[in-house]
């Protein structure tokens, strides 16, 4: 449709009909009307108008991929943390129970079990080193009931602790990733 040289044919190709005016010198011309040339202004400037609406939706395009890259990686890690929370509960029982034995077993004399208590509490020691690794951390043991960090499994009346106070601890609370992975149960004074 349109070359690269200047002939009068290419000038004169713009969805126009073959009407031609002579010039003063004699030499034809394109049928190009004042008005013709206005409609070829509009339609230029309504092809930048819509250059740049494009232009604008491909930024915003790319920005909500962004976002969505984003969304999709937290939502993955999150995730990934639920599932490694919920098997390090099971953990947790295990080393309750195992915790229970060893001090079961440092109540008995006897000169071979303390010596299978020792490699007990080698093995009890590696794994409490293992959760740590892991981000799991021990409720800190408040003398006040808080709620959010333990579970009252039990009120006593007490005349040596003040009405909210907690007496025993009956099994330890966890922590992972600063959000409360198991409670502390405790018997708390009334």
């Amino acid at each position: 449709m349109f070359g690269f040289g200047n002939s009068k044919q290419d000038q004169c190709s713009c969805n126009q009909k073959n009407e031609s005016v002579p010039e003063k010198d004699g030499n034809q011309m394109c049928g190009v009307h004042n008005n013709e040339q206005g409609d070829l202004s509009n339609d230029v400037s309504s092809c930048f108008d819509e250059l740049i609406l494009l232009k604008e939706k491909f930024v915003r395009l790319g920005a909500d991929f962004q976002n969505y890259k984003k969304r999709a990686e937290k939502d993955r890690t999150e995730l990934i943390d639920r599932s490694k929370a919920d098997l390090l509960v099971g953990f947790l029982q295990i080393g309750d129970n195992f915790d229970r034995a060893l001090d079961e077993a440092r109540h008995v004399n006897n000169e071979q079990l303390n010596e299978w208590l020792k490699g007990f509490e080698l093995i009890n020691k590696v794994f409490n080193d293992f959760l740590k690794e892991q981000g799991v951390e021990p409720v800190a043991q408040n003398e006040v009931f808080d709620p959010t960090l333990h579970e009252a499994i039990a009120q006593l009346e007490s005349s040596d602790h003040q009405s909210g106070q907690i007496i025993d601890l009956f099994e330890k609370g966890f922590m992972y990733k600063g959000k409360v992975l198991r409670t502390a149960k405790v018997t708390v004074a009334k």
